[in-house]
């Protein structure tokens, strides 16, 4: 069975705002030369390649899979796609994982951050186990 174009169309729209939510967010455009106020600064440039990778493999990944009639793996893997993406505005969203530079201790609601992911996983298994039943 193949998974319907709109399902890929819907992938594209939530990659699209997600890329520029998350684009802007990290100041992906800003070189290094932009003035900046005192201890922010541009993420390193991996960070930045991967998700650019990321998120045009599954930009374009969406449309391949629409032009060839939609096969359930492309639907996968283009929902990992997505899912990956998203995990870098929900890490900015929750409190911080990483231990404070100056006390070395780590967040009172670090929990909260370890809990969050492990949902987050969750549901994405899950959706990818609905997408794989016949």
């Amino acid at each position: 069975m193949d998974v319907p174009v709109q399902y890929f169309q819907s992938v594209i729209a939530i990659e699209l705002a997600v890329a520029g939510a998350l684009l802007w967010q990290i100041r992906f455009f800003e070189s290094r030369d932009t003035r900046r106020p005192q201890g922010e600064h541009v993420p390193d440039s991996r960070l930045r390649l991967g998700l650019a990778l990321v998120l045009g493999a599954t930009l374009f990944g969406s449309l391949w899979a629409m032009a060839d009639e939609g096969p359930k793996w492309a639907a996968v893997a283009v929902t990992v796609g997505l899912a990956v993406s998203l995990t870098p505005i929900l890490l900015r969203v929750l409190p911080p994982l990483a231990r404070d530079a100056r006390t070395n201790e780590r967040d009172p609601d670090y929990a909260v951050t370890v809990v969050g992911l492990l949902l987050y996983v969750g549901v994405v298994a899950g959706f990818l186990v609905v997408l794989d039943i016949d």
